[in-house]
């Protein structure tokens, strides 16, 4: 009897690490195996023979229905920016944001808000908004959830970046910030000059409000 299991043992030693075209053997399914199709798997029971299908018209996926427009958009249901931050703003929240902030932001704005970040050291053509400047301090914070989120002039959209709610934290990191400043006056920027080709269409007296 030993020496059976002594020999049964080496042999299954030796398949260790050796590979096979076969599928596994599944002592306990488990579900492992199922009558179903997978995403870009074709269909014989539809005409077009694509399993995936165009969802019903109406259909909010998972997570995705989003019914309170002040908190996904910044305005309410009139379409006007709301004046302030619609949840209690905690420590965790004014951590989250700075956090948020020094990531995405910093890179442009800089990490104390005056638009001198990295991208400065390069002679960036159009200087990124100084947030202390005093139309940063008279936008609303919905205002300025909504430039996060879509972008404004040479400021790309961060909405798929920065989940919901953390861009409302770094409306709140910026606040703060603006409460260690002084307001400085608006500035508006010179747009590059035109091309050749752009200056046959373009007006030449165009300007562009900084970022």
């Amino acid at each position: 009897m030993l020496l059976s299991l002594t020999v049964a043992v080496i042999v299954l030693t030796g398949c260790r690490g050796g590979t096979s075209d076969d599928p596994p053997v599944h002592l306990n399914r488990n579900m492992d195996t199922q009558e179903k199709y997978t995403a870009q798997r074709a269909s014989g029971f539809f005409a077009d023979g694509k399993a995936m299908r165009t969802p019903p018209e109406g259909t909010v996926a998972r997570g995705q229905l989003r019914e309170d427009p002040i908190y996904f958009t910044g305005k309410d249901a009139g379409g006007v920016y709301v004046p302030a931050i619609p949840f209690e703003v905690d420590e965790a929240a004014l951590k989250r944001g700075a956090e948020r902030f020094g990531i995405y932001c910093s890179p442009c704005h800089g990490f104390t808000g005056d638009g001198k970040g990295k991208i400065m050291e390069y002679k960036y053509p159009i200087p990124p908004t100084n947030l202390y400047e005093q139309r940063i301090y008279d936008m609303a914070d919905g205002n300025i959830f909504e430039v996060i989120s879509n972008g404004v002039r040479n400021m790309p959209s961060y909405r798929e970046q920065i989940p919901v709610r953390d861009r409302w934290c770094i409306v709140a990191h910026v606040r703060t910030l603006q409460t260690k400043g002084t307001p400085v006056p608006s500035t508006t920027v010179a747009a590059p000059a035109p091309t050749a080709d752009a200056a046959q269409s373009t007006p030449t007296n165009s300007t562009e409000t900084a970022q």
